[in-house]
């Protein structure tokens, strides 16, 4: 039998509603994005308060609102996208023991044009900063260790448990991994990473041929820049140093310079990931590069000492010698990249001929700078002094010559001053770390022996 043209068009329809319900069910459930991960996880506790907020969806995006992603209490940050990671960087550090809320909005879309079902929230909580550092185990080996600090109470903790010893390490920027250096038999050292709960030890990069230290990360915390000096034979001098990159997931390394006489040591980023300095031997002075648009700038300076870049600022320290009078000097120089202005901060000491400044740490909200001073031409321990960015209002924390102070490092609260101090006049003295309350002068012992201290946020 026939159909008619009538019952054709009825059959037609019919069949291709069915095909539409059809892929409802079957594919309804990716017409909208779906959400992969979120970090830090849902309800999750002790929190960095560096931590950054990443959302990772089910397709790539490819527009994001500047308000997708919103933290209560609030929080002022950047978002940045790659591939199918969302990520919220918040622009200072989150208060410690602290509960909040993240809001993602729906309005984020993705190359096939989906969004999410409907706004996404979740909390966590954050915890106190701990205290990482190096000291050496019962066979005598450098290690890193934890040092808990809450309530005056300190309680330590040995991270690695390595068979040489540890050199140096880097905290990662959301404080969840420390990548650390590694010293081998004829001067050789690797790069590993660990978690800063002790979990996934692993060896990053082996250097069988080179001593690669020095590692710093990028704001991002995919990529690492370090230091890589050549060992022509086992136990040789290490060669000149060059700063080479260090892809974090896939440990794939290259030379950051394609001029292999290109020198640098020190490498240090700014905090929004556009700027890299080093010291450039060859150069006689600080090398700025601009990882955005390969442009660079030369500081001239005789001390070789790294750069220190002001939070959120295109600005950054440097330590400088001033001989232009018959008393030298060692001065802190603020330098300014957009108008390539320098200005001196460091101010001469009452009935002295001059300073001795070094070591400077910006304060988390960049208003205020610890540095170590002494001094001029004597031999007195460096002590520790703190002054306003613009180098008014100096004033000395401690005032024991017999000490020097070094290695210091602000909490993520600003509250305190982390640093490394030993006794010039005791014989073989080990060197402690220790902590200063900066409104009271209150101080406590963290670790002795102990060196290299810093902030796990």
């Amino acid at each position: 039998m026939s159909l008619s043209r009538f019952d054709r068009i009825v059959v037609s329809v019919l069949t291709t509603l069915a095909a539409l319900i059809t892929a409802v069910i079957l594919y309804g459930d990716h017409l909208v994005l779906e959400v992969v991960d979120t970090l830090p996880a849902p309800n999750s506790s002790s929190v960095s308060t560096r931590a950054t907020i990443q959302l990772t969806v089910s397709e790539p995006i490819v527009d994001v609102p500047e308000t997708a992603v919103t933290l209560d209490p609030p929080i002022p940050g950047t978002i940045s996208i790659q591939d199918n990671i969302i990520t919220f960087r918040p622009d200072e550090p989150l208060a410690t023991n602290s509960s909040y809320r993240v809001t993602v909005a729906a309005e984020i879309v993705s190359e096939q044009g989906h969004q999410l079902e409907d706004p996404l929230t979740w909390e966590f909580q954050t915890g106190q900063p701990r205290i990482v550092y190096i000291s050496w185990d019962d066979e005598a080996a450098d290690q890193l260790y934890i040092a808990d600090f809450s309530g005056g109470t300190v309680t330590t903790s040995q991270l690695t448990q390595t068979d040489a010893d540890v050199l140096d390490f880097a905290v990662s920027p959301d404080g969840r991994q420390i990548a650390y250096a590694i010293l081998r038999d004829g001067g050789a050292a690797d790069l590993w990473l660990i978690n800063s709960d002790g979990s996934q030890n692993r060896e990053l990069l082996a250097c069988p041929e080179a001593a690669c230290s020095q590692a710093q990360w990028l704001p991002d915390g995919r990529r690492l820049v370090y230091e890589r000096r050549t060992i022509p034979t086992p136990g040789a001098p290490p060669g000149n140093p060059r700063l080479w990159w260090l892809d974090v997931t896939s440990g794939e390394t290259v030379p950051l310079f394609q001029d292999s006489q290109m020198l640098g040591l020190y490498p240090r980023v700014s905090d929004d990931g556009q700027w890299l300095s080093f010291v450039s031997p060859i150069d006689q002075g600080i090398q700025l590069f601009n990882l955005d648009d390969g442009s660079g700038m030369l500081i001239p300076n005789q001390m070789g000492s790294p750069a220190v870049w002001r939070p959120q600022s295109d600005s950054l320290l440097i330590t400088n010698i001033n001989t232009s009078n018959t008393n030298w000097s060692v001065e802190l120089t603020s330098v300014d990249l957009e108008s390539e202005a320098t200005t001196v901060l460091s101010q001469p000491m009452p009935e002295a001929e001059g300073v001795d400044d070094s070591s400077p740490a910006w304060s988390p909200d960049g208003e205020w700078i610890a540095f170590g001073r002494k001094l001029p031409r004597t031999p007195m321990g460096r002590q520790i002094w703190v002054m306003r960015a613009d180098g008014s209002e100096a004033l000395a924390l401690t005032n024991d010559p017999k000490i020097h102070y070094g290695e210091l490092a602000w909490s993520p609260d600003g509250r305190f001053l982390l640093f490394q101090q030993y006794n010039l006049e005791e014989l073989y003295a080990k060197p402690t770390v220790w902590l200063i309350e900066i409104a009271t002068g209150k101080r406590t012992q963290i670790a002795s022996p102990g060196t290299l201290p810093a902030w796990l946020p």
